[in-house]
């Protein structure tokens, strides 16, 4: 009876976890996930976390100070099903459940403290053979994890964070130092001097943690935008040379036209003039510098010359300065935009070089970003005609925008003038 009372508790518990865990990730991976998926998460993490748990409390002969072995084992099941399950990414993965395991290893902290301050005198053996005492260390521990993952401000910059590697690696020496904490200052004997001692050092590590991700994140995005406007000035600079060139070279030319139209050389004067024409739109469009924002200007100027090598000419319209883009990643943007304009640059250069624009509305509350391009037949917008293993460009940039509230996605199709559109609306007000 003991046992299945034990089984019961840490099914329910652990089904609490993975809850919880989903939470974390929502918060701060911007990560939407389907009803269906997240049931069918909870219910085996829960049946499997709470009998390996069940298993490992009374039925295993394992020794006290090896106990911390199966918070390893729990971690490792439940990263493995958040990425088969709710298909997270490994990296991802790891860094949410290992933050969730320090948050519960936290609270299991709190634990023998409380206990101690209602003057409850229990050991881990007596707490897990006695019903009411495990319920009620369980109640304490989940509801320490939920104001933890609630007061967690900083966690939210980790959705920004590239390179997880060394934050997860951080993150995984701290839970295992609080684990064999726990083990030496509860398991063995519970003296509240060192105790407290002992969790206010591990707290101090956690926080050291917290100030490691916040300085690495704002190296990690410093030279984002290093990079990124080393690319700007470098555009900038060689399309300013081109526009100095031509502004000193305005009045040889215009004076070479006035000697050709007096000695009346029409066709020369015709010829002439045709160059100039060809030297001037060389230099492109100008509208394209009314984008400040490195990472888009860069993406944008590259399809541009992409598609001015191919033939093909983008008819860039832009509306008001683009700068600042709040709320979404620039990484991410740009893939979305990168996929809109490879679609539509696939799609005229096989179709014979057809109508092709962009345009660019910038406002205080919004920015919205247009691409159209001419088809020669009705494009099927739902299914990629492209061919197996091909055609995944839109489904990724629908699941890079689905995970943020604030932007909205359209496609349609014209059908008198043949046009397919791809329209991004970005609401800059949260």
């Amino acid at each position: 009876m003991l046992i299945i009372g034990q089984l019961l508790i840490n099914t329910v518990f652990a089904m609490i976890t993975a809850y919880l865990t989903y939470i974390f990730i929502k918060n701060n991976f911007n990560i939407q996930i389907q009803l269906k998926s997240l049931v069918v998460f909870v219910i085996f993490n829960g049946m499997l976390s709470g009998i390996v748990s069940t298993l490992w409390m009374s039925v295993l002969p394992i020794p006290g100070n090896l106990q911390f072995l199966k918070t390893i084992i729990l971690i490792i099941i439940n990263i493995i099903m958040l990425r088969y399950f709710l298909h997270i990414e490994w990296a991802k993965a790891v860094l949410a459940f290992c933050l969730m395991t320090l948050f519960i290893g936290i609270s299991n902290f709190t634990v023998p403290l409380v206990f101690y301050i209602c003057g409850i005198n229990a050991t881990p053996d007596i707490i897990n053979n006695n019903i009411p005492l495990f319920v009620l260390m369980n109640i304490v521990i989940y509801a320490v994890t939920l104001l933890l993952i609630k007061l967690s401000p900083y966690a939210k910059i980790i959705g920004n964070i590239k390179n997880l590697t060394p934050i997860g690696f951080l993150l995984v020496i701290t839970i295992l130092i609080m684990a064999s904490f726990l083990g030496v200052h509860f398991v063995v004997h519970f003296d509240p001097v060192s105790f407290i001692l002992v969790l206010l050092s591990s707290i101090a590590y956690f926080f050291f943690s917290v100030w490691y991700i916040s300085i690495y994140h704002k190296y990690e995005m410093q030279r984002e935008e290093r990079n990124q406007q080393e690319f700007y000035n470098e555009s900038l600079a060689n399309t300013l040379h081109d526009l100095r060139r031509i502004k000193h070279d305005q009045m040889n030319h215009i004076s070479v036209l006035y000697s050709m139209q007096k000695m009346k050389r029409f066709d020369e004067t015709t010829s002439y003039l045709k160059e100039m024409l060809d030297t001037s739109s060389s230099v492109g469009n100008t509208a394209i510098y009314n984008i400040k924002n490195a990472g888009l200007f860069g993406l944008i100027s590259a399809k541009i010359n992409f598609a001015k090598s191919n033939g093909v000419k983008i008819n860039l319209k832009i509306i008001g300065i683009v700068d600042s883009i709040p709320y979404i990643k620039i990484s991410e943007l740009c893939e979305v935009i990168g996929i809109y304009l490879d679609n539509a640059l696939e799609e005229v250069l096989i179709n014979g070089k057809l109508k092709f624009d962009m345009q660019i509305i910038s406002t205080d509350s919004n920015l919205t970003i247009r691409v159209d391009n001419q088809c020669d037949k009705f494009p099927n917008i739902k299914k990629s005609s492209k061919g197996k293993d091909r055609g995944d460009g839109l489904n990724i940039a629908n699941k890079i925008i689905s995970s943020y509230k604030n932007i909205l996605s359209s496609t349609f199709f014209d059908e008198s003038s043949m046009i397919f559109s791809q329209v991004l609306t970005i609401a800059k007000e949260a």
